[in-house]
């Protein structure tokens, strides 16, 4: 401790940080937790993340879905069903995840430490916050291997988009609608052809949509390939973002 040198501990830290490349912490940290709870919360949040990506994809894989699939030779073979293929990199991504609160809930409960020296609340950080670090890195390199060879199907995922018979693209019909009838005006008349098995027949049965839609102006507010927003503008932001190490 900073005690056991005397006036020559602070100096002591100082060389030693120096030497290893590190900042010298500014007071003795026995009882001071806030850099532990900092890479704690640092790590769940990690944690979190790559949690969400492996739950979008482990959806996304479903048989009924069938978007996305996991790539990678020899990987998530079955041993009863030789045709399947497990996503096994987001169910062991998702099971790291699901660890992580717990954990990073115990680092911030032993936060609170006696006087100048714990008494049990800084031993009990080391498993924890060991576990963290584990599993963090182990997340983070299966969600890069995951990311890195999966496998998307552009034609599965229309073909689930037409199995709706373009419900999904009700929204782009009511906003084309909306400048001659109203906004709610136009939402009542576009819920009410949603009630049908037909879709698009319902609409271009309807007088009203006829006198402002064409057929070829129905079908491209239809289109979902024209509907994606600001979509595109968010990719071309994260990616930059990622690409600049902010």
């Amino acid at each position: 401790t900073l005690a056991g040198y005397g006036p020559a501990g602070p100096a002591v830290v100082e060389r030693f940080a120096a030497r290893l490349g590190l900042a010298a912490a500014p007071l003795p940290w026995h009882t001071r937790r806030q850099p532990v709870l900092d890479l704690a919360a640092a790590l769940g949040g990690l944690l979190a993340a790559a949690g969400k990506v492996a739950l979008d994809v482990g959806l996304l894989a479903q048989t009924e879905v069938g978007e996305v699939s996991e790539g990678g030779a020899g990987r998530g073979g079955s041993s009863a069903m030789p045709h399947k293929r497990n996503p096994v990199d987001s169910i062991l991504v998702g099971a790291a995840a699901r660890r992580g609160p717990g954990l990073v809930g115990t680092l911030f409960a032993a936060a609170g430490q006696e006087h100048e020296r714990a008494a049990g609340g800084w031993h009990a950080e080391w498993e924890p916050l060991l576990d963290l670090v584990h599993l963090a890195g182990g997340a983070a390199a299966r969600t890069a291997r995951m990311l890195t060879h999966l496998r998307v199907d552009p034609q599965r995922m229309r073909a689930n988009l037409d199995a709706t018979g373009g419900l999904p693209m009700a929204e782009a019909v009511a906003a084309r609608l909306a400048p001659a009838l109203g906004r709610a005006a136009a939402h009542d008349l576009v819920r009410r052809a949603t009630t049908g098995p037909h879709f698009r027949d319902a609409l271009l049965a309807d007088a009203q949509v006829r006198a402002h839609l064409s057929e070829a102006d129905l079908d491209a507010a239809l289109d979902p390939r024209a509907w994606l927003g600001s979509a595109g503008h968010l990719v071309d932001r994260a990616l930059a973002y990622g690409r600049s190490g902010s």
